[in-house]
């Protein structure tokens, strides 16, 4: 949620400039684009006897025809695509320093948990809408996170006034909220096993993920240089 997480929305400006360009664009150079495959096409279709040499223009004036409104949908497909933007979407700063306040309580994490999801109308065909539940947090669709936040509120707020709770100010440190984040979801993944915070904690360990795959990337030379030694 503090980091955010990448969303596609479509440049609407964009969009306009490049569909005006395509609306410009007569009938006379669609056909043009495409002549020389049209017309391999239907070279191949006499050399296979499937046409006679006095249909060529009238079969290519046919395969025009069909492809122009093809070429047409096609071009605005890309276009869509083209006009797509990546924008990162961080989570709420107030929310954020709601779920991480000790002084906090398991009601209002609730309270804050309902917010994770919204409702949307999206229109799935012309003339057609169609009311979808996607996430008002920066998390995947479908995440189960503020489900079990919810859930687990009361282990969550203990974990969050544990001793060992790191309570730096993470304006001026901010590798703290990291640490944060590490501690409350260990805590959280104890709470669903049944685990109490101290027990889930140690059971861990203190190192994250990444630090502990770096510690054990370092720790192969030393091991294999081991099995050298023992070896000898």
């Amino acid at each position: 949620m503090a980091e955010g997480m990448p969303r596609w929305r479509i440049n609407k400006q964009k969009q306009r400039e490049l569909e005006a360009e395509l609306n410009q664009k007569s009938v006379a150079q669609l056909r043009q684009d495409g002549r020389r495959d049209r017309e391999r096409m239907v070279e191949n279709e006499i050399g296979a006897g499937v046409l006679k040499e006095d249909q060529r223009e009238s079969r290519l004036r046919e395969i025009e025809e069909a492809e122009i409104p093809v070429t047409r949908e096609w071009l605005r497909r890309c276009i869509a695509d083209e006009a797509r933007e990546e924008h990162r979407f961080r989570g709420e700063v107030e929310v954020i320093n709601a779920l991480l306040d000790p002084k906090t309580t398991p009601e209002r994490v609730r309270n804050i948990c309902k917010e994770a999801f919204m409702i949307r109308s999206f229109e799935v065909e012309p003339g057609v809408m169609k009311e979808v539940e996607v996430p008002a947090w920066p998390i995947p669709p479908g995440s189960p996170f503020p489900g079990y936040l919810s859930q687990y509120a009361e282990q969550y707020v203990e974990a969050l006034r544990d001793p060992r709770f790191p309570r730096c100010d993470v304006s001026t440190r901010p590798s703290s909220q990291l640490k944060q984040f590490w501690f409350l979801s260990r805590a959280l993944a104890g709470a669903l096993f049944g685990v109490t915070t101290r027990t889930a904690i140690n059971l861990v360990g203190s190192l994250r993920p990444e630090q502990a795959f770096e510690e054990s990337r370092r720790a192969k030379p030393a091991r294999k240089q081991r099995r050298l030694i023992t070896k000898k």
